[in-house]
């Protein structure tokens, strides 16, 4: 059973809003169950990124949209979001410095007191000047993720919905969050693999403008057993390793060009995004 049930309840009529609503419980959710299997805390500390970046993104759209609407508490409610996007990036740096020292129960019980809060309450609150306002609405949908998270690193000129991605994964919570990231951000071609073997033949029989690796994958295999077997068989695409651990060997598969760089655990979105714009060509 889902750690957070969607409900009807939670539905304010307004599609933006209520598909926003629905990923950020899905990343709850997917986070919940990265917290209970076995394996790398840094896949939850990548849901967890995943979930502070996405309310950022969520954020910037409600506001866009009440200042279309004229909505009159919108000082107040801008006062709440940022209240709330500095706590939650402190809980993301302090699991980043160090994984082990925050309690999971406790941060999952306040994302989602939070969640619920800002659902039922104060969202609530807005849906009578949103409800039929296309002007609003439409406003909201302008706001874009990849620009709103650049982060200055002058990625506008980036064709996001031309590159494809394959992405090896073993983690299905962190992949299904990797795998939505990368939509949002824009890009529409995406295929998951959720081990080498599954990888190694997508690599093959489709070209992808770049490939993402998890390192550490359970059930035989490595991120860098792929590479080697990839590289063998003609696979010349670019490879990024995903990984929580950095040792001589990724160093060494770099500086022979097998891989092209990795991303340490856990990424976030403007990390990804500037990595993926490294490695494919504009």
């Amino acid at each position: 059973m889902a750690y957070v049930q969607w409900s009807s309840r939670f539905e304010l009529g307004v599609p933006f809003i209520d598909a926003d609503h629905k990923v950020l419980v899905g990343l709850l959710n997917r986070m919940h169950d990265a917290s209970r299997a076995s394996g790398d805390l840094t896949d939850l500390g990548g849901i967890l990124s995943a979930l502070v970046d996405y309310t950022r993104y969520h954020f910037a759209r409600e506001e866009r949209a009440q200042e279309s609407a004229g909505y009159p508490d919108i000082d107040e409610h801008r006062e709440q979001h940022a209240r709330l996007s500095i706590e939650a990036r402190r809980l993301f740096e302090a699991y980043r410095r160090d994984p082990g020292g925050i309690d999971i129960g406790d941060l999952l019980d306040f994302l989602s007191d939070w969640l619920m809060d800002h659902i039922l309450l104060h969202d609530m609150a807005i849906k009578p000047y949103l409800l039929a306002n296309l002007e609003a609405v439409t406003a909201a949908e302008g706001v874009d993720f990849a620009t709103l998270m650049n982060d200055g690193n002058n990625l506008e000129l980036v064709a996001w919905g031309n590159i494809s991605v394959l992405a090896i994964e073993d983690s299905r919570p962190f992949a299904h969050v990797l795998k939505a990231i990368l939509q949002v951000i824009g890009i529409k071609e995406i295929a998951v693999a959720e081990n080498t073997e599954e990888g190694l033949r997508l690599a093959q029989d489709q070209h992808y403008d770049l490939i993402l690796a998890d390192w550490r994958m359970e059930g035989g295999g490595d991120g860098l057993d792929f590479v080697h077997q990839a590289r063998a068989k003609g696979v010349t695409v670019p490879v990024v390793m995903l990984t929580g651990y950095v040792d001589e060997s990724l160093e060494a598969a770099r500086e022979g060009l097998a891989i092209s760089e990795w991303l340490q655990k856990p990424v976030t979105s403007a990390e990804l995004m500037a990595c993926i714009a490294r490695n494919v060509a504009a």
